[in-house]
């Protein structure tokens, strides 16, 4: 059997604030909830999917964004999503503190680190300090603590990983071998899919696959809205006869909706998405003997990949396909 994470970045926007007086970041109505009119086409709607085929979610929920929309509006959005029954752990795009700190003058803009949203390049006590914040912050607004973390744009370093087993999460989902090098600066596995032990903390990596052939192989991250459902589910059909043990795949609260504007000041629902999700919690739920959807907050280790080879690889054929859609689909009218 494999483990299969659906994991949700839940998190607001900065809209284009920093940096332009007068915009101020985006509130979570729009940018969690993805309220357009009546209908909500964020975090509601996907939870509404999942919950139709009897699946949970992983929502790692943004929490420095508080500073700047307030512990109420954000508050709101999380517990809807705990009171549903799914999985919130904790997630850190620090860049929302850094904005509020020069906005209400507690910092210089000299003070701002070079690259204001990635955790893992500061000191490893400076990154203690933002994630024990992000901790207390997640009591504040939820209760209760956490069991995991993810670093915004997947900005993890070694001593971002300390610095979670330090504060005593026992889950990080940081590691996406496809942003390895550039933001991701966790020193790499062999067994790039496969869950590993960094003292007493697990580290369960967002799946990744290869396509193309030779100096055009690639590796893309298993990101809902950005690959079809025929890659999804060879992809896990791959995994399961890799003996890869567990896969994690990745959305954001934004994932199921198109915005005019940075602002989102107006939405519509992406129907390609919003079906490709569909499509596959129900071939998840449908083979539930094969494939079983976890969460975090279940005390137990991650399956690994005794073998430590497991990389999917889908050639040239099915992700052109997916290019072709994916570009027709992009503009907001469609």
């Amino acid at each position: 059997m494999l483990d299969v994470y659906l994991t949700i970045d839940t998190e607001c926007s900065m809209g284009g604030a920093w940096g332009s007086p007068g915009v101020a970041p985006v509130a979570p109505d729009r940018a969690i909830l993805g309220r357009a009119g009546t209908h909500p086409y964020g975090t509601p709607l996907i939870m509404d999917i999942l919950e139709a085929h009897g699946l949970r979610g992983v929502f790692f929920a943004e929490m420095f964004a508080s500073a700047v929309v307030g512990d109420g509006p954000l508050a709101e959005a999380y517990q809807e999503i705990r009171a549903r029954g799914h999985d919130v752990q904790l997630h850190l795009h620090p860049v929302f503190r850094y904005y509020a700190e020069l906005e209400h003058g507690r910092m210089a803009p000299g003070e701002v680190p070079l690259l204001i949203d990635d955790i893992g390049t500061q000191p490893f006590d400076a990154q203690l300090g933002l994630i024990e914040e992000g901790l207390a912050i997640f009591q504040r607004l939820l209760g209760g603590r956490p069991t995991a973390f993810r670093a915004g744009n997947y900005a993890a370093s070694d001593a971002t990983l300390a610095a979670v087993d330090k504060v005593g999460l026992r889950y990080d989902s940081s590691f996406n071998a496809a942003y390895h090098g550039t933001s991701c600066l966790i020193s790499g596995p062999r067994a790039i899919n496969s869950p590993w032990e960094v003292g007493s903390l697990w580290e369960v990596p967002v799946t990744v696959f290869t396509t193309g052939a030779g100096r055009f192989r690639g590796m893309k991250p298993l990101e809902i809205s950005a690959v079809s459902f025929l890659e999804i589910r060879k992809v896990l059909e791959q995994a399961e006869r890799l003996g890869m043990g567990t896969v994690t795949m990745i959305l954001h609260s934004f994932s199921l909706f198109k915005a005019a504007d940075a602002q989102l000041s107006r939405l519509r629902p992406d129907r390609l998405v919003i079906h490709r999700l569909r499509r596959l919690c129900g071939f998840l739920a449908e083979h539930r003997a094969r494939f079983r959807v976890r969460t975090f907050s279940e005390a137990s280790e991650p399956r690994v990949d005794p073998a430590g080879i497991g990389v999917p690889h889908l050639g040239t054929l099915l992700p052109a396909g997916r290019r072709l859609l994916q570009a027709l689909n992009r503009p907001y009218r469609v």
